[in-house]
């Protein structure tokens, strides 16, 4: 359907051209509209192709807003001169294809008021709360770091002025030195919190520095480029070229550039007022959520408003507009709710729209084409990102190590401090609209931005390639300590593994975990939230705060199980790799069952994916995939557990556990048939009746037989008084997935239903040697059907190898 849209859309688009019919008066913002559209498409793709090579997201952005100017797309006419009538419509296109000089106008407005936003959020972002204890060593890696490259990137500057003044101002030489140093020393924040994030180093003491180092880092950079911009406003003419004054200027004569001090003085008291003055006014903000439990529709306008207000301010004095509204994000009160709530309203649309913009602008004015024509360039590129990344690799890396931090650590503390992301490119940005650095040194610095951020995913591998600065899954579970219980109880030998992913599930799983637990050996249930990172942002705070109110689920689901008698301990997660992850954790011995939710991952055509199909192909131990309903499964007297049995290891592996939850919640088990022979001639009636017989016999739980008719409608009738729909896989499912029967039941049943899958590890059920298969998902039309292996004492035969379970071959 999604390719049959885009044709239908294509078509409108070819026809408006063939019979005229665009309204000619809005043609600008027609032009307007759609280069946005592939703006946001080009970012969208790189974007996902960088994070699936392990990069940030917003990289593959930054990298496809480069693409699209002259350093690639803009240069296809002139690489392939018959291709102009096609894109253009022209014998030739013009220069500024594929973005004309009026839509480059209005895609740079857009884009700087994106900025402006952006930087805003990323004041509010900074939390004081990453220095607490670790303010001092903090202190002293940022400092280092940013004083080594900082000084190497002023010499840098003084050699290219003497020998390449084409390359940046020689009239501001002074603000050129300094654009040069903070374009050295920058880090960026919200990049390096999602690359801790993503590699689990968050949590450890690794990650906790680094962030702390990155947040001094941010706000002594954006200070320094305050400092810079300053200098190079005061210094726009040289004195010798000044033909009026202030007070009486001529008609079309440049007035007389305004004093550093004074500037200086002005950005000083712009601090002043608004952490003196505007700080106390926006913390009434905070009242304001507290009372109404979101921000009220007045404070929305005054927030926005202040944000403008700022950067305005911020550029009146002489300094760059995007620090006042930096320093409007530093003075907001600190409140999570509140946090979350202004940047929820802000975030998406800068994000998703307006920042890609920015990416553009800035790669069209990043053009790699001249560094072709003027080899000597290169050697002066190369320089400058040797430069780039030595001084702050090494300035981090030794300050960390003199404050007490091990090689290793100290290492990788110096490889996360070289992320200049988007940071960097907002500097850059901001020294070439001031006239501070020529193009050519601004594409150098922009490749310098990219390969540094690029690198240090992988210097991380290098550097602690068995993962030892991160914290696994098994390290997180096992540091978390149950809550303490009215009296001690001795650790259980077995557990129940739940994890979840959308907390939408957490009590029904919970409660399915705990019947389980409560039946036959005691288990201890160990309740895992998964919490994935948005692919939308880098931002920090909104992945601390969807961890914390994670935490905060698990810690009240644990400490009623612990109430209730119940062993149990629980931790979120952040977890940019789930699969992996969840299969990590079942490799635990003591785990006899992984329970957990995915409906969008196993009911759909075709093979499981995402996180269950990484549990399902590879988890040692039994695996359970919930699918919820309106209601909740009902494990009481007055509903029943309905099997669809047809003999298999994962309908054993079903009716194992429904024989548990019968026996704990006294709930009637009935196993189901199809009606009828298959292609083998199997009575389907006869199995049933010799199951129930072994299920009362080794669990004690009297199972109830009946036979409905064919297909998945028999199946769905009979679940309509079930408290829960208990399924084993097909012994097929790796080729077929769910199949046909199963995919239907999957999306129609109208009670809650546990798909099932046994794992290599022996069940607790496991009947005579005179049972055998029957195909309940597809009786009499079974073209699978073959004859059964001989049976093992005491096993359920299988009619085909079973390549879901190795360990089934040693069984049988």
């Amino acid at each position: 359907m999604v390719g049959s849209l885009i044709i239908a859309g294509i078509s409108l688009f070819v026809l408006s051209i063939q019979f005229r019919t665009p309204n000619r008066p809005e043609a600008e913002l027609g032009q307007l509209l759609a280069a946005v559209a592939l703006i946001i498409i080009a970012g969208r793709v790189l974007g996902e192709i960088v994070a699936r090579l392990g990069q940030p997201r917003v990289m593959g952005e930054v990298l496809g807003g480069i693409l699209l100017g002259p350093s690639l797309i803009g240069s296809v006419p002139e690489w392939f001169p018959d291709l102009a009538p096609l894109l253009c419509g022209l014998a030739t296109c013009p220069a500024d294809w594929p973005f004309s000089t009026h839509l480059q106008t209005e895609l740079r407005a857009a884009a700087e008021i994106g900025l402006v936003f952006y930087m805003f959020l990323v004041g509010l972002e900074l939390d004081p709360q990453v220095l607490r204890g670790r303010l001092r060593q903090a202190a002293a890696i940022s400092l280092s770091s940013i004083a080594l490259p900082f000084t190497l990137g002023i010499g840098a500057a003084v050699l290219l002025i003497q020998r390449f003044p084409e390359l940046g101002d020689t009239d501001r030489p002074v603000a050129f030195a300094i654009f040069m140093g903070v374009s050295m020393s920058i880090t960026a924040f919200p990049v390096l919190a999602r690359i801790l994030i993503e590699r689990r180093m968050l949590r450890g003491p690794i990650g906790s520095l680094a962030l702390a180092c990155a947040a001094i880092d941010d706000v002594a950079a954006w200070a320094l480029l305050a400092v810079a911009s300053a200098l190079a406003v005061s210094s726009a003419m040289p004195a010798g070229q000044i033909t009026a004054t202030v007070a009486d200027p001529a008609p079309g004569a440049m007035m007389a550039p305004p004093d550093p001090v004074v500037i200086l003085i002005l950005a000083v008291a712009f601090v002043l007022v608004m952490g003196l003055i505007a700080r106390p006014v926006m913390a009434r903000v905070s009242h304001a959520y507290d009372e109404a439990g979101h921000v009220p529709a007045g404070w929305v306008v005054a927030i926005f408003l202040a944000v403008l207000g700022a950067a305005f301010l911020s550029q009146r004095v002489g300094i760059a507009a995007i620090f006042g509204a930096f320093v409007m994000g530093l003075i907001m009160p600190r409140h999570s709710g509140l946090t979350h709530d202004i940047s929820r309203r802000i975030e998406d649309f800068v994000v998703v729209v307006l920042l890609p913009l920015f990416f553009v602008v800035a790669g069209l004015r990043a053009d790699v084409g001249p560094l072709f024509d003027q080899p000597e360039l290169w050697p002066i590129a190369l320089g400058l990102i040797a430069i780039a990344i030595g001084g702050k690799w090494v300035g981090a890396m030794v300050a960390a190590r003199l404050t007490g931090s091990e090689w290793r650590a100290s290492a990788a503390i110096g490889a996360l401090m070289n992320t200049r992301g988007l940071t960097e490119l907002i500097v850059l940005y901001a020294g070439l609209n001031l006239g501070v650095i020529g193009q050519d040194l601004f594409t150098m610095l922009v490749l310098m931005a990219l390969v540094t951020t690029f690198m240090a995913g992988p210097a991380l591998g290098f550097i602690d390639p068995h993962g030892r600065l991160a914290r696994t899954p098994e390290e997180e579970v096992r540091a978390a300590a149950p809550p303490p219980a009215s009296a001690p109880r001795p650790a259980p030998a077995r557990a129940i593994l739940v994890a979840c992913q959308d907390p939408k599930n957490l009590d029904s799983l919970t409660a399915l975990a705990e019947a389980l637990a409560s039946a036959g050996e005691p288990r201890e249930v160990i309740l895992v939230r998964l919490v994935q990172p948005s692919p939308l942002t880098t931002r920090f705070a909104t992945q601390r705060r969807a961890l914390t109110e994670a935490t905060e689920e698990v810690r009240v689901r644990v400490a009623g199980l612990v109430e209730r008698g119940r062993p149990a301990r629980g931790v979120a997660l952040s977890s940019a790799r789930i699969g992996e992850d969840l299969t990590s954790l079942a490799a635990d011995e003591k785990t006899d069952l992984v329970i957990t939710d995915g409906r969008h991952s196993i009911a759909r055509p075709g093979q499981p994916g995402g996180a269950v199909r990484a549990l399902l192909e590879d988890a040692e131990c039994d695996v359970a995939v919930l699918i919820e309903r309106r209601t909740a499964p009902s494990i009481d007297a007055g509903h029943a557990l309905l099997v669809p049995f047809g003999g298999s290891d994962h309908d054993w592996a079903a009716v194992e556990l429904a024989a548990w939850f019968a026996h704990v919640g006294g709930a009637r088990l009935r196993l189901v048939g199809i009606a009828g022979e298959g292609t083998d001639g199997r009575d389907a009636g006869r199995l049933l009746a010799n199951a129930a017989l072994a299920i009362q016999g080794l669990s004690g739980v009297i199972a109830e037989p009946s036979l409905v008719e064919p297909g998945r409608i028999g199946i769905l009738s009979a679940a309509d008084d079930a408290g829960l729909l208990i399924v084993g896989l097909s012994s097929r499912w790796r080729q077929e997935g769910l199949g046909e029967v199963r995919t239907a039941i999957a999306l129609e049943a109208s009670v809650p239903t546990l798909f099932v899958r046994r794992g290599s590890r022996p069940g607790a059920l496991a009947p005579s040697e005179t049972m055998t298969m029957f195909r309940w998902s597809s009786a009499g039309i079974d073209p699978y059907a073959a004859p059964p292996p001989p049976a093992s004492p005491g096993i359920a035969p299988v009619a085909e190898h079973d390549e879901t379970n190795p360990a089934s071959a040693d069984r049988r």
